[in-house]
């Protein structure tokens, strides 16, 4: 029995050329990302009307866990300019805003993420895009693996970037092997170029730069980093679900690195905090 031919998952088997044909066929039609980060500016013109799927803001205020509706407002800038990436890449894919950055902190607390996770799996999101990191202090991996692990096992896709400084520090979500872990590299030039490299964490490179980043009041901004790559990579993978709808996250994570080019890079080192 061909395993590729039977199998209910086609990517399972995929060339390059079979994921390529459908990341050019697919938009990301009828699949929902979920946007973890500091709101999304539904106003700004570049983002075309963009009509949220869900936006909703997750805070610790004393201690307790508070949830509340949003109102298409991002308070740092940082969401709009993952939001008009992604809209770019896959222009049909649903977008709901999950807000875990609080006014004046662009900082948040790993529970306040914890719960926009689960709620974002609640509502059914395929695509968790991440773009953020913690430095992996020991305490915190219980939480970090409970969520990432549950997505996992539920089918649903996590893409975080990595640290800027270095792809070699250990950060979460984005060292864990379900993950697709992306980090910023020079050598993309263009909104499509993926690179890849067997053996490490953080396995995907993308571009980072983003010249004309959608930010704050309609406003624009040059930005750089694993932040901005990460949503190239999410719509990517958008366009791949799209077309071929269930497919695990592994296979999904093993069908673009097919696609990707090597990543003629150095190995990083691994930095483990203590």
């Amino acid at each position: 029995m061909d395993l590729c031919e039977k199998t209910d998952f086609p990517l399972r088997c995929a060339d390059g050329a079979m994921v390529d044909a459908a990341l050019r066929r697919g938009t990301g039609r009828g699949v929902k990302v979920a946007v973890i980060d500091s709101g999304v500016e539904t106003s700004h013109p570049g983002l075309q009307g963009l009509a949220l799927t869900d936006d909703w803001i997750v805070d610790l205020e004393g201690g307790r866990l508070t949830l509340n509706p949003g109102k298409g407002e991002d308070v740092y800038g940082h969401g709009t300019a993952v939001a008009g990436i992604l809209r770019r890449i896959a222009p049909e894919c649903r977008v709901g805003s999950f807000r875990v950055i609080s006014p004046g902190m662009p900082g948040t607390q790993a529970t306040v993420i914890r719960e926009a996770v689960r709620l974002a799996l609640d509502l059914d999101y395929d695509i968790l895009n991440c773009s953020f990191g913690c430095i992996a202090r020991r305490e915190l991996l219980p939480g970090f693996k409970q969520w990432i692990d549950e997505a996992c096992l539920r089918g649903r896709h996590i893409v975080a970037a990595s640290s800027n400084e270095d792809a070699g520090i250990v950060e979460w979500p984005a060292h864990f092997v379900s993950v697709i872990s992306v980090s910023h590299t020079e050598i993309a030039s263009d909104e499509w170029d993926l690179f890849q490299r067997d053996g490490q964490m953080v396995r995907f490179g993308a571009k980072g730069l983003e010249a004309e980043a959608l930010w704050l009041q309609g406003r624009t901004r040059q930005v750089m980093g694993s932040s901005f790559a990460s949503p190239r990579v999410a719509g990517l993978l958008a366009r791949l679900l799209s077309v071929h709808p269930g497919t695990p996250p592994l296979i999904a994570k093993e069908a673009l690195a097919a696609w990707a080019r090597p990543w003629p890079r150095e190995t990083p080192t691994v930095v483990i905090p203590t």
